[in-house]
């Protein structure tokens, strides 16, 4: 009885043994079939904003105050710098000021018929024409009796320059009169080219400080989000024409520049997943993906690379500007 009994315990001990190696085996299978890692193409790149908002300014001005500091950030409408432009302004007044004169004078010039002296020979013109008539009238009457043997030739010939003369008289009146008329078409004409060349000269002024970025006396900024990247001017400091002002950096348009060897280019493609980790911290990581290729290779440091440009999916306060930064793009 005792030996049945052993064999049985042996028996089953065999079944359980074999039941528990089994799995092993599967295991051991499973850990021989452990994933393929992803592969990446490394490089090194540099925090950016895409878009940098340069000012400068062609008016007198001086900078009354600088208002913000580098790399504050700042909002639409926040005021940056402020100006004095009284000068500027005053300038914009005196030739306003010209400008009506001028077109007063043109005015007056268009107003010919008020004129005196011609008002005066248009006068002389219609008792001259009146004369004329009754010279002529008397000149028929007289031909008659010319023709008939009445008077002579003499007597005729007076009656005849009497008509002549009149006519005369009556286009030299025309002729002054034609020359004033003139003389106050051309004044006029050089009044309204001055009144243009003024308005030109007005409207210029106007569209210099008739900007989005320009409220009041103040530089202010002009996007939704931006950067104070560079600051030109000290307060109480002259504008000099075409030296910037301020620059801002659009926060809104952070990117990632990446440099990438020539040799890896090959496996980089638009869209690809990037993984961006800052060198300020590399226990941080950023979601990325590659949104330009550069069409052309450049020379850096003796090596050839291509500039690769990446979004930052995630990106938070952390990531500044300039930061540097590893970035791990993955190969399709």
């Amino acid at each position: 009885m005792k030996k049945y009994l052993l064999a049985i315990l042996i028996i089953g001990a065999a079944i359980i043994s074999a039941a528990c190696s089994k799995p092993s085996m599967d295991v051991d299978a499973e850990s021989d079939r452990a994933p393929v890692p992803d592969k990446t193409v490394e490089a090194f790149g540099i925090v950016e904003a895409s878009d940098i908002e340069s000012i400068s300014l062609d008016i007198e001005a001086v900078v009354e105050e600088v208002i913000v500091k580098e790399g504050q950030q700042v909002k639409k409408g926040d005021a940056l710098l402020s100006l004095n432009m009284k000068e500027y302004k005053e300038s914009m007044k005196g030739k306003q000021h010209e400008l009506n004169i001028i077109r007063l004078e043109a005015k007056k010039m268009d107003n010919e018929s008020s004129d005196p002296d011609i008002k005066k020979l248009e006068n002389d013109l219609n008792f001259i024409n009146i004369q004329m008539q009754e010279a002529s009238k008397e000149l028929e009457a007289q031909e008659s009796l010319y023709k008939c043997g009445a008077i002579s030739q003499y007597e005729y010939d007076k009656y005849i320059k009497a008509v002549d003369d009149k006519k005369k008289s009556a286009e030299d009146i025309k002729y002054k009169i034609d020359s004033i008329i003139r003389g106050n078409d051309i004044g006029s004409a050089i009044q309204s080219e001055k009144a243009a060349a003024m308005e030109s000269e007005i409207r210029q002024m106007k569209d210099k400080i008739n900007k989005d970025y320009i409220s009041g006396d103040n530089i202010v900024c002009a996007m939704e989000n931006g950067i104070v990247n560079e600051i030109g001017y000290k307060a109480g400091e002259a504008i000099i024409p075409g030296k910037k002002l301020i620059s801002l950096l659009n926060s809104d348009t952070i990117v990632v520049k990446a440099d990438v060897a020539e040799e890896f280019i090959k496996d980089v493609k638009q869209g690809a997943r990037v993984e961006i980790i800052p060198v300020a911290d590399k226990g941080r990581k950023y979601n990325g993906k590659v949104i330009s290729i550069a069409r052309k290779a450049i020379v850096q440091n003796g090596e050839t690379i291509v500039p690769v440009e990446i979004s930052i999916g995630n990106r938070d306060s952390f990531l500044l500007p300039n930061f540097n930064v590893d970035v791990k793009i993955y190969m399709e």
